[in-house]
């Protein structure tokens, strides 16, 4: 083919070869990589979690739900007395010590009390005690609902 351009010289246009047009077939990653971090990041903030503590506890059912954002202190108590303090164990004579130097810490705790159904009950009367002493006011004994119940 022959065109000319402005200054009437003759112009002359090549063909590209077949050869040089090959197919690329590389499979790129990172949009599928950036695809499945964004996956489990939406995974990871719409769901939700419970928080029960390390120790195991069977905990008596209850109805009624009630639930407050803010600083809390736990306490669990296991059918055969043993005693937990934020998940470590205590002993019964340490824990108005303990507790004591927790509440120092915090402002206005919460104290949630996480007593197994076949604990005795002058035992979580007496973490009550020892709570209110320590200038504890506000107090919740955890239960779960009737559905959780194995």
């Amino acid at each position: 083919m022959r065109f000319s351009n402005e200054n009437n010289s003759p112009v002359y246009f090549q063909r590209r070869r077949t050869d040089s047009l090959k197919l690329k077939s590389n499979l790129e990653l990172t949009p599928l990589v950036n695809v499945v971090f964004l996956l489990l990041l939406f995974l990871i903030v719409s769901s939700t979690f419970i928080q029960r503590p390390g120790v195991k506890i069977e905990l008596p059912t209850s109805s009624s739900i009630w639930g407050e954002e803010r600083e809390s202190i736990y306490v669990s108590l296991t059918y055969d007395d043993i005693l937990f303090l934020n998940e470590k164990r205590i002993n019964w004579d340490k824990f108005p010590e303990s507790l004591n130097e927790i509440v120092l810490k915090l402002q206005n705790p919460l104290l949630i009390i996480n007593a197994d159904e076949k604990s005795m009950h002058g035992k979580v009367i007496k973490i009550m005690d020892v709570a209110k002493e320590t200038g504890i006011e506000n107090i919740v004994i955890a239960t779960q609902p009737p559905e959780w119940k194995k």
